[in-house]
């Protein structure tokens, strides 16, 4: 049985104000980092085998307060980070509605498949977490895995690895710091194991 352990980052202004928040890096704010601490305290009785983060500094940071104490080395890997959204990244849906009128009309036209200018598009960041789900399972078959990341890269795992594809990632909310869990058989087999926990 490998077990994987998602958590999402504490809080961020950027959640508070609701925007389209990518690759743009922005530090957790006081509440964010109360959420890592109290994550830290649930999983303090867990143990791991390994941990791989996000390489932005929400995520990263909320490894590092969670893992604090304990003799666990963080891997990152880009592959993990949230979707980028290129030159719309942190700004909300009204911002993006009126500073790119044209381009958001092609968005929902097609929001799956709309590549962002300076971005990528829903598909190729499901994709690019797909392959990184495959390499993990094919590598650590057996292991109790930490992963600490974002809301988007979470669904997109649980949709991924349970059969429901591209289109049940919108199935899916994922609050900050939450402590989410997926199993996978030794036939490959996955299911949820916890959610929003």
């Amino acid at each position: 049985m490998t077990e994987i352990v998602l958590i999402r980052h504490g809080e961020t202004d950027s959640n508070v104000k609701g925007t389209y928040l990518g690759w743009t890096d922005v530090p957790l704010n006081e509440t964010g980092l109360m959420q890592a601490a109290i994550a830290k305290d649930k999983l303090k009785n867990d143990k791991f085998d390994l941990c791989i983060a996000s390489p932005l500094c929400r995520a990263f940071n909320t490894a590092s307060i969670i893992l604090e104490g304990r003799d666990l080395k963080i891997q990152t890997d880009d592959r993990l980070k949230e979707r980028n959204f290129g030159v719309w990244d942190d700004l909300t849906f009204d911002e993006i509605s009126h500073k790119y009128p044209e381009e958001h009309k092609k968005w929902m036209v097609d929001i799956t498949n709309y590549e962002v200018e300076g971005g990528e598009s829903f598909r190729g960041s499901y994709d690019r977490i797909a392959e990184f789900v495959d390499s993990l399972v094919k590598t650590y078959k057996n292991k109790r895995i930490l992963i600490v990341t974002h809301s988007g890269t979470i669904r997109k795992i649980f949709a991924y690895l349970i059969g429901l594809g591209i289109e049940g990632v919108w199935r899916f909310k994922v609050d900050n710091a939450s402590i989410n869990k997926i199993e996978i058989n030794d036939e490959g087999y996955a299911f949820i194991a916890a959610l929003n926990s």
